[in-house]
């Protein structure tokens, strides 16, 4: 069923109107959603915001775009308001787009309040956050491709939210520098008896031992898969 992207200004109404179209309840929703109907209430009574991971969620719940579901852009009508964020549209908004970075920029920028300066950064429309210090990488390699029947596994072309600022912790998924590398890669991050180490998801790669010579430079907290 087609709708009107014009429709609603407010987060809440464009989720409303899709519930309407789609004939589903809002305890429907929350067992979608997987929380509480009291949650879903708060979210549509706009006394409170659902982090982006969940908005990725119910856009997909929805069957809409997820920058649609948030700013109420079209990106197939607004292409360029899209891709480069959405501040002319709404200034009272702080919404900035999450730059997609390669594994090198992240090795050679070491302090990523310089992402301005660099003379080439992508943007992908679907990733905006209102906090500071977030950015995407692009999988690459089978590192951190998991055997077959695994729940959580990073393919080759999967897109990463890193948030720089966030502190890791047991079993998180961190972007990491090691000394001497000219490239960052992803690992996860456990604490077995006392020590720390990094581990890939596929076991031919080896195991690393966590020490003060790498750099940490975020945690993974969402994934865009094919």
């Amino acid at each position: 069923m087609s709708f009107d992207y014009k429709l609603f200004k407010g987060w809440p109404d464009r989720v409303k109107q899709r519930l309407k179209e789609l004939s589903m309840t809002q305890d429907m929703l929350a067992k979608k959603m997987e929380v509480t109907l009291s949650a879903i209430a708060h979210y549509l009574g706009g006394r409170r915001t659902p982090p982006t991971r969940q908005f990725q969620k119910l856009a997909a719940i929805l069957q809409v775009d997820p920058i649609w579901l948030q700013y109420g852009i079209d990106p197939s009508k607004e292409p360029e308001k899209a891709k480069f964020g959405i501040k002319e549209i709404d200034p009272m908004n702080p919404v900035n787009p999450i730059p997609i970075l390669t594994w090198k920029q992240i090795a050679e920028l070491p302090n990523l309040e310089d992402i301005d300066k660099l003379k080439q950064v992508e943007y992908v429309p679907h990733l905006y956050t209102d906090e500071l210090g977030h950015y995407g990488l692009r999988i690459q390699g089978d590192a951190m491709t998991a055997p077959s029947g695994y729940m959580i596994s990073f393919r080759e072309g999967d897109i990463i939210q890193v948030d720089q600022a966030a502190n890791p912790r047991h079993n998180d998924y961190v972007v990491i520098v090691l000394p001497g590398a000219k490239e960052a890669i992803l690992r996860q991050y456990t604490v077995e008896g006392g020590k720390k180490y990094l581990k890939p998801l596929n076991p031919q790669y080896p195991l690393i031992e966590a020490d003060e010579n790498i750099r940490f430079c975020g945690v993974s907290i969402y994934r865009i898969g094919r």
